[in-house]
């Protein structure tokens, strides 16, 4: 059994982290911690935790866990991993990693000087629709992939919020963009050469980054675009990603997908009145969906009928555990994390100086 703490009991980790780790027969979840009084009773009553804190250092000191989650706000990561490893307990930590690249140094230098992991929860890539769909990429069923395009669309600016977001002015591309970022990463297996991004205020009254647009190149001539909109009063996206191939192109959908539509579709060929043929389609899950399209034809190829995230998690949870147990002590999930947020910062720099920011890969 892998004994495992958990610190800081809001949304994430009521969502996501409690139920993943009751997906999981081989953790024992001995503690939690949060300094909300109600929370905690709350939560350890539902989820049967025994032993609760206010106090991180407190729970690390007395229940000696081998691993701990850390489900707080980001500004909180880089000192709450470091007081963990400080303990010689191995992390899990709630993405966004860190702050900055100089935090993540520090963190991966102290996993590493002490020989424990530090596992990032860029949980979406485990999900069926992206995992099944890069293996069937990376098998070179659809010839290699050479466009990425990610977009996100809803009614939802930090004025909505009713936690920590609500005072973050890099809003979008930190908080939500690691996500579609690291599934551009994880498709075209490589870290981007460079980042070219806006962020317009359309709101002068909101200094968030709202609205990010940004292209990013990747080695081989492969390109990714991103549009992230969270003021958009058109139907929500919550996360749509269409990767084109040699042979056909890709069509992944998250966040729910209700859809049914009749469409003029054309083959191969030209004019269209002589080789279309009309397509029907329709989707109804509670997750999300990947279809394949080619020749004026469209099939799913994966489906996530629940929303996902915590089974995703415990799969990703899973593997670190795997590797505890085998004494891997390899820190590239956090040494991707850290490219990550270099992918960010470097985002918000080319938005700030309307420059191209170029990004060495590997980074050193």
């Amino acid at each position: 059994m892998i004994r495992v703490a958990i610190l800081g009991l809001g949304a994430v980790a009521e969502q996501i982290h409690l139920p993943a780790c009751a997906f999981l027969p081989e953790v024992e979840l001995v503690a939690a911690c949060d300094p909300d009084v109600a929370r905690r009773e709350r939560l350890g009553s539902r989820f049967g935790i025994r032993a609760l804190y206010a106090a991180p250092e407190i729970l690390l000191t007395r229940e000696k866990p081998d691993l701990a989650i850390i489900a707080t706000p980001p500004d909180s990561h880089r000192d709450l991993c470091l007081l963990a490893l400080d303990h010689g307990v191995h992390v899990f930590c709630e993405k966004p990693f860190v702050r900055t690249i100089t935090e993540a140094d520090e963190v991966i230098a102290a996993a590493e000087r002490r020989g424990l992991i530090v596992g990032v929860n860029n949980q979406y890539r485990f999900l069926k629709i992206y995992r099944h769909t890069q293996e069937r990429l990376a098998n070179g069923e659809f010839g290699a992939p050479f466009l990425i395009q990610c977009w996100q669309q809803m009614f939802h600016p930090p004025s909505q919020e009713r936690n920590w977001r609500a005072r973050l002015t890099e809003y979008t591309l930190y908080e939500f963009g690691t996500h579609p970022l690291d599934l551009m990463c994880f498709f075209f297996g490589a870290l981007p050469l460079s980042i070219t991004a806006h962020t317009p205020h359309p709101h002068p009254d909101s200094e968030a980054d709202v609205v990010v647009q940004a292209t990013l190149r990747f080695p081989d001539e492969r390109l990714a675009t991103l549009l992230l909109n969270r003021i958009s009063h058109a139907p929500e996206r919550y996360l749509e990603m269409r990767v084109d191939c040699e042979k056909a192109s890709l069509r992944i959908s998250f966040g729910g997908v209700a859809r049914a539509s009749v469409e003029w579709s054309r083959a191969l060929g030209w004019p269209a009145y002589r080789t279309g043929r009309p397509a029907a389609r329709f989707s109804l899950v509670k997750g999300g969906e990947a279809r394949v399209e080619a020749g004026g034809r469209s099939r799913v190829i994966a489906r996530e009928r629940t929303e996902g995230r915590a089974t995703a998690t415990a799969l990703n949870l899973q593997g670190l555990i795997d590797a505890i147990k085998s004494g891997t002590a390899s820190n590239d999930c956090a040494r991707h994390a850290r490219e990550l947020i270099r992918i960010v910062c470097a985002g918000y720099e080319s938005a700030r100086t309307g420059k191209t920011v170029w990004l060495r890969t590997p980074c050193t």
